[in-house]
This record gives structure tokens, sequence and C-alpha cells, in this order.
């Protein structure tokens, strides 16, 4: 499992990956619980990289 912290993390990662994506619309994204994240306590948010990767792939396979 690759895991990161935090909003900022994953938008860095994505950024890293030419799927620039900023804090608010993460953020967004968990408020929605439309991105794949756990919060194993209140103001920690954690993202499985594999988890999101295989999203990213689902996301762009639908808007086809």
């Amino acid at each position: 499992m690759r895991l990161v912290r935090g909003a900022k993390a994953l938008s860095e990662y994505l950024k890293n990956i030419n799927c620039d994506m900023s804090e608010a619309t993460i953020y967004r994204l968990v408020k929605q619980q439309n991105i794949p994240f756990k919060r194993p306590a209140p103001g920690i948010l954690i993202f499985d990289l594999n988890a999101i990767d295989k999203w990213l792939s689902y996301e762009d396979v639908t808007s086809i």
C-alpha cells in the first residue's frame, strides 16, 4: 500500500502524474465522498495511492 497523509500531499502526487488537482477540489470530493479516502481521526485524511490510481482510471473510462 502506498499511502499519503493530507490533501496537500495528494495534490502534489497528482501534479507529478500530470493530473493537477487543487486541495480545495480534493476537500470537496472528500466531503461528497467521491474520492477514496480514510479518516482515522478527526482532521486526518489518508489516501491510498493505489486506490487513487484505480479511481482515476475509472473516471477516465466513464467520461468517454
